[in-house]
């Protein structure tokens, strides 16, 4: 999961190639958690594409793409309430009706479980000790 996110926000694989190598047999959480509530937002399921020119990643997607890298390369368990599809389509049922009010009520109630702003990480402290540590270029001068 980490190489090929690596190189789907780097722009040398196309979306379908991205999909055709998710690990879908995974037993960490952690990967299709990230690959549903992180990776899949940046791409469009309609048209095969790389993440290039206007397709390019704004630098806050970068940022938590390279985030969801530095997860998936630390050793910390993924602690976040897991995705139920029942309750993804009730969600995105309600989002609809209430013109996206539902999304930000959601992501208040994520917050009661951790730091969103550093999801997947749930607390700032592990997320500012990964960073500390990086698990590429260490030791780079």
């Amino acid at each position: 999961m980490v190489l090929l996110t690596r190189r789907l926000v780097a722009g040398r694989i196309t979306n379908d190639e991205f999909e055709a190598g998710l690990p879908l047999g995974s037993t960490d959480p952690a990967v299709m958690e990230i690959y549903h509530r992180g990776v899949w937002s940046f791409y469009s399921d309609l048209s095969e594409h790389r993440l290039v020119g206007r397709r390019r990643l704004s630098g806050s997607e970068r940022r938590d793409a390279a985030r969801y890298i530095l997860f998936l390369k630390s050793d910390h368990e993924y602690e976040w309430p897991r995705r139920q599809v029942w309750k993804d389509l009730v969600w995105m049922l309600v989002g609809l009706l209430t013109l996206g009010l539902a999304g930000r009520l959601y992501w208040a109630w994520l917050g009661r479980h951790g730091e969103t702003s550093v999801w997947p990480f749930v607390r700032r402290e592990d997320f500012e000790q990964a960073v500390r540590h990086p698990c590429y270029l260490t030791g780079a001068a």
